[in-house]
């Protein structure tokens, strides 16, 4: 499936007589849908002037992103746009639409574009570009003229469009760890177009020593499940009240115990409010499938991580309904063998 962004951008605008275009991600945005955003949002700018572009990200954004964004001189994301009249929008990293950002500003679109790619995608839009891969930015990497992403770093000061598309890939990988050929190509690309590595790890590293004490002790609350094979961390929101504990400190949890060479997979769940439950589920992909595994209960993502909200005041059921799943998940799969 080939896609080329600029020929489809232009379409919308011209065909729909637009002269303004909204960007979108999905709300508590990640690396991955900051730098998408964020990147295309400069390259339209650079390339395109004649439009006005609007990027629009939720002020909850990861800290390490927002270390960059909070350097960029073009555009205030943090700040909602004023709805004109007649715009388009192009939204970015987003399966569904519950989790997206300015919601309202995709329903008053007169046209719209979506650049994805997770697999629970649900095809939204009126152009929907879906691509499965390890981040949306590495899609948004390849759909892009390369001389005009050039440009880009040619005309501006940082973070420039490239800047934000290799952070994009930079976060949603891991700092590589899950990277195919594909997004290696991407990365060396841009390091050759004049990204610089070390500019854009910073938003990597943002542990403080009180930060790794907090992660310590939810470490120390980890449970281990299936004999083993899984380990979960549970919050509720009594906990998260008297301790200080933020979905931010708990959120990578799941990563660190998916990455310990005896476990398979690692997941938390965290009451945001009373009696809703926010998940996070990370895997390898191959042992169990969390995109597989939450979408029987309202969730989704990828193979190797998802999250699902929950409405209930009975965890230690919706746990267990989750386990048994998994159970007859993993049988199936022995089965097949």
């Amino acid at each position: 499936m080939t896609f080329d962004f600029d020929k489809e951008f232009q379409s919308m605008m011209q065909k729909h007589d637009l002269t303004s275009v909204i960007l979108l991600g999905h709300m508590n945005p990640d690396g991955d849908a900051a730098g998408s955003v964020m990147g295309l949002a400069h390259y339209i700018k650079v390339n395109y002037p004649p439009y006005k572009v609007m990027p629009y990200l939720a002020d909850t954004l990861d800290k390490g992103p927002k270390k960059q964004v909070n350097l960029d001189k073009t555009f205030n994301p943090f700040e909602k746009p004023d709805r004109e009249e007649r715009y388009g929008v192009i939204v970015c990293d987003t399966a569904v639409l519950p989790r997206m950002i300015g919601r309202e500003y995709y329903e008053g679109a007169v046209a719209s574009i979506v650049i994805d790619h997770h697999a629970s995608n649900e095809g939204y839009g009126d152009v929907n570009y879906t691509k499965i891969s390890e981040a949306c930015a590495e899609n948004v990497y390849h759909i892009l003229d390369k001389d005009k992403l050039r440009n880009t770093v040619k005309c501006e000061k940082r973070p420039t469009a490239a800047d934000y598309i290799y952070m994009g890939i930079l976060h949603d990988t891991g700092g590589f760890a899950r990277a195919k050929v594909s997004t290696m190509k991407a990365v060396s690309e841009l390091l050759e177009m004049g990204v610089e590595h070390s500019y854009v790890m910073r938003t990597m590293h943002n542990d403080t020593l009180e930060s790794l004490k907090k992660r310590s002790e939810l470490l120390n609350r980890a449970e281990c499940l299936l004999d083993g094979k899984a380990a979960c961390v549970c919050i509720s929101y009594a906990e998260s009240k008297a301790e200080g504990i933020s979905y931010e400190d708990i959120h990578p949890i799941s990563g660190f115990l998916r990455d310990c060479e005896d476990i398979e997979l690692g997941f938390t769940i965290y009451e945001e409010e009373e009696n809703r439950w926010r998940c996070s589920f990370r895997s390898d992909g191959k042992w169990i499938n969390v995109n597989e595994l939450l979408q029987a209960f309202g969730g989704g993502g990828h193979a190797a991580a998802a999250g699902v909200r929950k409405q209930t005041n009975d965890v230690k059921k919706f746990r267990q309904d989750i386990l048994e799943r998994i159970i007859a998940m993993r049988k199936l799969s022995d089965q097949d063998k």
